[in-house]
């Protein structure tokens, strides 16, 4: 008497994983496989870091919907209470009918909750690593204690030869774990042209390699978006040294390489964050009578702004150029803004009374 639509209350498993309610249970298992694959961290390195986000994101909420679905007693509840039940650890309010039921030690997960009749219960919370539970999926229950982000295919060649074998590309050759290493870091100097324009760097990294057929020397290649800031971190996942590692006869493992946008100082532009700030210098004459300015644009084809000023400016004078500052990369087709001041170079010797007399006949009294 306390079913609601699982639709009504809170996330649904069943779409999450793309099956119907009444799916059996190698359905559910089918759309796991699927889905993981499709989602694991590993096959979106490289990527934009709102992708990667997304897609860790995604394998994450998929590694808890077949944590439910895979268990009939959680599953059961689901059915019944929605997420809402699932979590709160009962049937939402106002259900009481002195029943007390309770579930622990569930699968993958290592989840556990009471569910009471008045949801005072501890409900369920899902605990358990979503490499974890892909490794267990697809070894047959080989426990794993390495942590959600590594490469989870210990024994099984890496998650390339297992693409290939389901049809979605990647080589044959066995891939190198990767494990608890340090990052190797590398700077990436970019001038704000490039960070501008967006660009393909190529970079030549040397290598140690264990793995049989495993170059010491590789090509990588670096997108550089249009908008890209200091300090972005670009990775690669097991492009780095390789090294030994227990237990014995394990494959070896490979650190990632990351480099580190740095933007080189520019000798027109000042940027902060999406902004361009552009600065002219002038004489007191010129801000006071008006003055012509050309600005050259960072664009790959020459792009001139002119700046035609009829009003007096000061050193705290700005003007803002809407849409011509960097571009955003999170946001395609959109920019920051131009900010403008001006540096005004007063006399630093004192006029003569003739000049004073003109000044003062000049400008309005103040």
């Amino acid at each position: 008497r306390h079913s609601r639509d699982t639709a009504d209350m809170g996330r649904d498993y069943y779409r999450e994983l793309g099956v119907a309610k009444d799916a059996k249970d190698a359905d559910i298992k089918k759309a796991y496989r699927k889905a993981a694959v499709q989602w694991h961290p590993d096959k979106w390195a490289g990527r934009s870091e709102s992708e990667q986000k997304t897609a860790e994101k995604r394998f994450k909420e998929v590694a808890e919907a077949y944590d439910v679905l895979s268990d009939p007693d959680k599953r059961a509840v689901f059915d019944r209470y929605g997420e809402e039940g699932l979590k709160a650890g009962g049937p939402p309010p106002p259900a009481s009918d002195g029943d007390t039921h309770h579930f622990g030690g569930f699968g993958q997960g290592g989840s556990s909750f009471a569910h009471g009749g008045g949801g005072g219960g501890a409900g369920y919370e899902f605990r358990g690593d979503p490499a974890d539970i892909f490794a267990q999926f697809f070894s047959g229950g080989f426990k794993r204690q390495n942590s959600f982000g590594e490469t989870p295919f210990d024994g099984h060649g890496g998650l390339e030869e297992m693409l290939a074998g389901m049809g979605g590309g990647g080589g044959g050759r066995p891939k190198a774990r990767r494990c608890h290493l340090p990052e190797r870091e590398h700077n990436l100097p970019c001038t704000l042209e490039e960070l501008y324009r967006g660009k393909l760097k190529k970079m030549k990294v040397t290598r140690k390699s264990l793995t049989p057929g495993r170059p010491t020397e590789k090509i990588l290649e670096l997108p550089i978006r249009p908008g890209f800031k200091a300090g972005t971190r670009i990775t690669f996942s097991g492009e780095g040294d390789e090294y030994a590692v227990p237990p014995p006869g394990a494959p070896p493992c490979a650190q990632d390489i990351v480099f580190i946008i740095r933007e080189a100082k520019h000798e027109r532009f000042h940027r902060e964050g999406s902004d361009l700030h552009y600065r002219i210098k002038i004489s007191l004459s010129d801000a006071l009578c008006g003055f012509t300015h050309d600005i050259k644009m960072l664009d790959e084809q020459e792009r001139v702004k002119r700046l035609n000023m009829r009003t007096p400016v000061s050193n705290v004078t700005t003007k803002v150029l809407a849409g011509e500052g960097m571009p955003k990369s999170k946001e395609p087709g959109k920019k920051g803004d131009l900010i403008i001041s001006f540096e005004v170079a007063f006399p630093t010797r004192e006029l003569t009374d003739t000049q004073k007399a003109a000044v003062r006949s000049a400008l309005p009294m103040g």
